[in-house]
């Protein structure tokens, strides 16, 4: 009987006994941080697709020591930044750290890091650049959210200058629209539109549901489909070429017989199993590229290799006679290592300019 009273006292004395003692532990002191980095983020607010913005900043030694930059890693290779690598922060002192962020063609907000690396024990800091690539017709939302078997949606589209346009195609057929008769009404600076990937196999998932306009400014808007599909499962053939596409996009814009438009790929060096270590060099020994859309073809004109992990590719492309207006397709690069797609858009006009 005593010790059924004794036990609940006993138990009640040592967790007061435990919180006092937490109490008394003195509270954790914040790091004193070692470099600043100013402004730790660079808002670019909107940019245009495929265009290279400038972002500066400065590195700002808060230590009694000198400090050596052992490097500076994007981790993007759209980021391109100044050599810092080696160059020594005196106390008290700052150094410039230039970067330019290199836009996505397709729309939507973009971030990319700079991670810089200390000598020493000195924890590394991080240069941010944001950026929302806009064309001069907007998409909300951006993309197509196409995951957890969600297969319809709705975009909304404006132009940016309030001029009304015409949209031509819609995920490679006549568009959807909400509240709009294309037989009755006007054309109009704004749209809703219906977008719809059911039936589709995951093996038939596009990467892009793309929509065409008459907009001068704006050709074709390409809007990501988000699906399980379309992400890291998709191109698995990448992991033994040792390359991709990063963008996964070519836009011709417009082209016609006799005036071709040359479109600029990226071709990446891929190899996540072996940390970015170049094993095959002929990755980026392009053999040939095609078009594998009989109304356009496509002329390899020149690669040129940047560093050891990518190459520039430009191509040619020109729709063949007849084909006019909105025209979607794929085109293959075929390399020493493997072969991959990847999709492209153009508009085709006839000798008289029309689509």
């Amino acid at each position: 009987m005593l010790s059924r009273v004794l036990l609940p006292v006993l138990l009640a004395v040592t967790a007061c006994m435990h919180s006092s003692a937490l109490a008394q532990q003195p509270a954790p002191q914040a790091v004193r941080a070692m470099v600043a980095v100013e402004p730790a983020v660079v808002e670019l607010g909107a940019v245009e697709p495929g265009s290279r913005n400038p972002a500066r900043f400065v590195l700002r030694n808060l230590t009694n020591q000198i400090l050596i930059v052992k490097e500076a890693v994007p981790n993007c290779k759209c980021t391109d930044i100044t050599p810092v690598a080696g160059k020594s922060i005196a106390i008290g002192g700052t150094l410039a750290l230039d970067a330019s962020l290199k836009a996505p063609r397709a729309p939507g907000e973009k971030e990319a890091k700079v991670t810089i690396v200390f000598e020493g024990q000195v924890p590394p800091v991080t240069a941010t650049i944001k950026g929302d690539v806009q064309l001069p017709v907007l998409a909300d939302p951006p993309f197509c959210d196409a995951l957890k078997e969600n297969v319809r949606g709705v975009v909304k589209l404006k132009s940016k200058d309030g001029a009304p346009f015409r949209v031509l195609r819609s995920g490679g057929k006549e568009p959807t629209y909400l509240g709009f008769d294309p037989a009755k009404d006007a054309p109009r600076a704004e749209y809703t539109l219906l977008w719809d990937l059911s039936g589709k196999s995951c093996e038939q998932m596009p990467i892009w549901w793309f929509v065409f306009t008459d907009h001068p400014g704006c050709p074709s808007i390409p809007l990501r489909v988000r699906d399980e599909c379309t992400g890291s499962k998709h191109d698995m053939a990448r992991f033994q070429r040792f390359w991709w596409v990063k963008d996964q996009l070519a836009d011709a814009q417009h082209a016609s017989v006799g005036k071709p438009s040359e479109v600029s790929i990226d071709l990446e060096h891929y190899n996540p199993p072996a940390k970015g270590q170049v094993t095959d060099p002929r990755y980026r020994d392009v053999k040939s590229v095609r078009s594998l859309t009989p109304t356009v073809t496509a002329t390899l004109v020149s690669v040129t290799p940047q560093g050891v992990d990518s190459a520039a590719i430009i191509v040619r492309l020109e729709p063949v006679a007849g084909a006019a207006g909105p025209i979607e397709g794929e085109l293959e690069i075929v390399t020493a290592t493997g072969s991959g797609r990847v999709p492209f858009t153009m508009i085709a006009q006839t000798a008289g300019g029309s689509k």
